[in-house]
């Protein structure tokens, strides 16, 4: 049986340390190899852009430390990713009250599923306080190409609006991205 977390790009995600916070940074990475099948050089030179521009904005040991909000994580995709890496940053249910659960999950499958080459990097908190890469979905869970190493989420644990004993993960869909390449990809929301 096939590793899900080497779905689509045959490779297992980038893993952040075990002391740092810089999941979105990995997030960021990773979701660009789902999308654009990056090599190892590649993604190596994608992740010296980050930390550079961290650097010189002397925010490296800020991300390092307490990781990245969704503000920032918009201006790394606008700054660094461009359009050069990814045509299309999408987030659908920006500034839209919050979906039920079916909704959102509808969405992001029927994204998933219109064409190869695309991600979804994923805002949660709840159980994990973590930016995560959808790489596909079932009807029954999020399967996940993740710097952490969590390999799915069970849909029966998941909800947008708050945590419980029963749904400890909190997906927040007002700050995901679908990512991809191909204008087929772009819906009602707006490019960034």
């Amino acid at each position: 049986m096939a590793n899900p977390n080497r779905l689509m790009t045959g490779l297992p995600p980038f893993q952040q340390g075990g002391l740092d916070s810089l999941c979105g940074l990995y997030s960021i990475i990773n979701a660009e190899r789902i999308v654009n099948r990056s090599s190892d050089d590649e993604t190596q030179q994608l992740f010296n852009d980050l930390i550079h521009y961290l650097s010189r904005r002397g925010l490296l040991s800020k991300f390092l430390i307490d990781g990245i909000i969704h503000r920032e994580m918009l201006v790394i995709l606008n700054k660094v990713v461009t359009k050069k890496r990814i045509a299309y940053v999408e987030i659908p249910f920006r500034g839209v009250p919050n979906p039920d659960l079916t909704t959102f999950w509808k969405a992001m499958q029927a994204f998933l599923d219109g064409a190869p080459g695309r991600s979804i990097i994923l805002g949660l908190q709840g159980y994990h306080d973590h930016w995560t890469v959808i790489e596909k979905i079932t009807n029954r869970s999020i399967l996940l190409y993740d710097s952490a190493l969590i390999k799915r989420l069970p849909r029966l644990s998941c909800t947008t609006v708050y945590a419980t004993y029963k749904r400890k993960h909190v997906l927040l869909p007002a700050q995901t991205y679908f990512l991809s390449n191909d204008l087929q990809g772009v819906g009602r929301s707006q490019n960034l």
